[in-house]
């Protein structure tokens, strides 16, 4: 399973993060097959020549005025991505990445949130999990005032993927979600993968099943008319009170708040009821409760093609409750599955 973290320059897509663009850039200028973001650009045999031809690449697909002695400073794809992602207009959705631990020097992990939208699901990780790598928590839009929900998990996911891309100057690659943050973090590694045929890793707790109209298991699933009229109604009537108390100047207030809530949770129901995202290979931990964990289990397994590596565990409790009475074991199999998965890499390279 080759999983060593290269990009190839046809790969390269619009929306991709500076790191994974900027080693295109080198293995196209080196004339090499593909360019790890961590390989130095001497030690590839970049000369002053060839560091003039990057340099002007690198100006040209960002916009931004650089000497050709950068690459003494940045002479991998990842340091030189961070510079350049320090010099580019903040995408609109880098808001919504909130750093919960560690530096930006360290391995990222994303994790997005569940049905509330909140960030602060994130400081339940423990110490190990935090000191180890630079924890990121996404936010959901339309939590605070004057923000708007996301209509659909295309324009969630994408809009994830280009403010984590923003907020480390790579795209993601290691991915986790909380709940329905599970479905999201699928598809932000879904856009990693076909942007740098990278697989990611992703982490998902307690995810819901595939499809379910119901977003947790239940005997009949189907996403059938009234199901959907249901969602229908909730999403129109929460979103006309959010704009109401806002309009008459009450969106901070606790009615305000309550409201803001209903109707992000309405929003992301619709967005995420009845969705099953297409497989692709990618490295997937499933950290289930038992409430769900036997139908989770199996289904995430089934979903899985023979290009993914999946691994699952199943903890004591309640899917409202196994979080917290469960967070040093859910660290300790995060840490193991990412630890097994880095000993797999060709090079053996230890995280950033």
């Amino acid at each position: 399973m080759n999983m060593h973290n290269t990009v190839r320059s046809d790969r390269i897509a619009t929306g991709s993060g500076p790191a994974q663009a900027i080693a295109g850039i080198f293995a196209q200028e080196l004339q090499l097959a593909s360019v790890a973001i961590d390989d130095n650009f001497f030690d590839l045999g970049g000369d002053s020549l060839a560091a003039e031809t990057v340099v002007l690449a690198v100006q040209s697909r960002f916009g931004v005025k650089l000497q050709t002695s950068v690459l003494l400073e940045a002479p991998t794809p990842r340091e030189f991505g961070r510079l350049i992602a320090a010099r580019l207009p903040e995408h609109p959705a880098r808001r919504l990445i909130v750093q919960v631990s560690g530096s930006k020097g360290r391995e990222p992990i994303a994790m997005i949130h569940g049905i509330t939208g909140s960030a602060l699901f994130a400081n339940r990780f423990g110490k190990a999990l935090k000191q180890r790598y630079s924890l990121l928590a996404v936010r959901g839009m339309g939590t605070e005032p004057g923000e708007a929900p996301f209509a659909d998990m295309a324009e969630i996911s994408g809009n994830y993927f280009d403010g984590l891309t923003s907020a480390t100057g790579q795209m993601p690659r290691v991915i986790g979600g909380i709940c329905l943050g599970g479905l999201m973090a699928i598809e932000v590694g879904r856009l990693t993968y076909e942007a740098t045929g990278e697989r990611p890793a992703l982490l998902l707790i307690d995810p819901p099943p595939l499809g379910s109209a119901w977003l947790k298991p239940m005997p009949d699933n189907r996403m059938t008319a009234r199901r959907r009229r249901q969602i229908t109604r909730k999403v129109v009537y929460w979103g006309t009170l959010r704009n109401a108390f806002a309009a008459v100047g009450l969106g901070q207030s606790w009615i305000g708040r309550h409201t803001r809530q209903k109707a992000f949770k309405s929003m992301l129901i619709r967005a995420a009821a009845g969705f099953s995202p297409a497989s692709y290979p990618s490295d997937i931990l499933v950290v289930a409760s038992s409430e769900w964990g036997a139908t989770t289990v199996a289904q995430y397994k089934a979903w899985a093609t023979e290009n993914t590596r999946i691994e699952t565990v199943v903890m004591p409790g309640r899917h409202d409750k196994f979080r917290k009475a469960n967070m040093d074991a859910i660290d300790a199999a995060i840490i193991s599955f990412l630890d097994a998965r880095q000993a797999e890499m060709p090079n053996n390279k230890p995280a950033a």
